[in-house]
């Protein structure tokens, strides 16, 4: 029995041995790591950049063709092959179910994305195309947001997005970054920076647990102690600390990890960006930045505060001198 050749695919591996080292290092510049241009089988035609649109299956659709950085001419900067039509890039994501997915603008904004660990899709024509026959892949997932690039077209393709998606919650970039590859590569931001960014998209019927508990801090006598300590607070947020001990990710508008004080399997550990207070609904440790030190390093509160000074100018809880 004959096996069906898929030529779209045996085009995207030759186009993809093709690849010059400048494309190479082109593409690792916009923050794509190597790994993820062998992972998508990132090409080059001879004139432009090739990107294959894989579907469900991994079988390839077609191609998305990107202008080269060196090209100067008015050519579009990326146009897709003829027969392709209207596809989203990320058919593979869908298709495991993740928990969470970001719809972006942009095939190099989507690697971006999914090369700083975030499952992401988008649409092959312009940000505000979106189909509804897609909406049934998107059921499974149980968090949805929208990031497009941060100016007026940008703002205006998201509402239409999440007028066709209304539970999809929309992020918005900062005013500097623009778009997701500037977030991530110019402006330097981590991932943490983009978890705080999907908890501030959420509201707060998303989830009832993400009303945050009440914290009582620990107020010491003195007046200039008292002081310190609200000035530390404020200038050190508690997601930096936690960060340290654990892998903070969004979830509604609360961050959320497994508790760094108990052997937790299920992220019963939530920071509440707005309060800067942490709860876990299994041993139930709660507090601010202050009692969390105190009671994850046995630290005294003024151990406490000297730690946060540190931290505040050299990001290190423990000195290395």
């Amino acid at each position: 029995m004959f096996k069906l050749i898929n030529w779209p695919r045996v085009r995207a591996e030759r186009y993809h041995r093709f690849l010059p080292e400048d494309i190479r290092s082109y593409l690792k510049s916009r923050g794509i790591p190597a790994t993820y241009i062998e992972r998508h089988l990132l090409g080059w035609n001879g004139e432009r950049i090739t990107i294959p649109i894989f579907g469900l299956d991994r079988e390839v659709l077609g191609f998305r063709h990107v202008k080269a950085p060196t090209d100067i001419s008015d050519s579009p900067e990326v146009f897709s092959d003829s027969e392709l039509g209207v596809e989203l890039y990320g058919w593979e994501v869908l298709a495991k179910k993740p928990q969470r997915i970001v719809i972006c603008d942009g095939e190099f904004n989507r690697l971006v994305l999914e090369a700083n660990g975030f499952p992401a899709v988008c649409s092959t024509e312009c940000a505000d195309t979106f189909l509804e026959e897609w909406l049934p892949y998107f059921e499974p997932v149980k968090y949805v947001y929208i990031c497009f690039s941060r100016d007026r077209a940008g703002e205006a393709a998201a509402k239409r997005v999440q007028a066709i998606l209304p539970r999809a919650r929309i992020v918005k970039l900062p005013a500097c970054a623009g778009d997701v590859t500037n977030f991530f590569v110019w402006q330097e931001k981590t991932k943490l920076d983009f978890e705080i960014l999907l908890a501030n998209a959420s509201t707060d019927e998303d989830d009832p647990s993400d009303a945050p508990p009440t914290v009582r801090e620990f107020r010491p006598l003195l007046k200039s102690v008292r002081r310190c300590a609200e000035s530390l607070r404020k200038s050190v947020r508690l997601h930096e600390i936690v960060e340290e001990y654990a892998m903070l990710q969004a979830r509604g508008k609360r961050l959320v990890a497994h508790c760094p004080f108990h052997d937790d399997r299920e992220q019963s550990f939530s920071v509440y960006t707005d309060t800067d207070g942490y709860f876990c609904s299994v041993c139930g440790a709660k507090g601010d930045v202050v009692q969390f030190l105190m009671d994850k390093e046995s630290m005294t509160f003024g151990q406490a505060l000297d730690a946060l000074e540190r931290f505040e100018f050299t990001h290190e809880i423990y000195g290395t001198g």
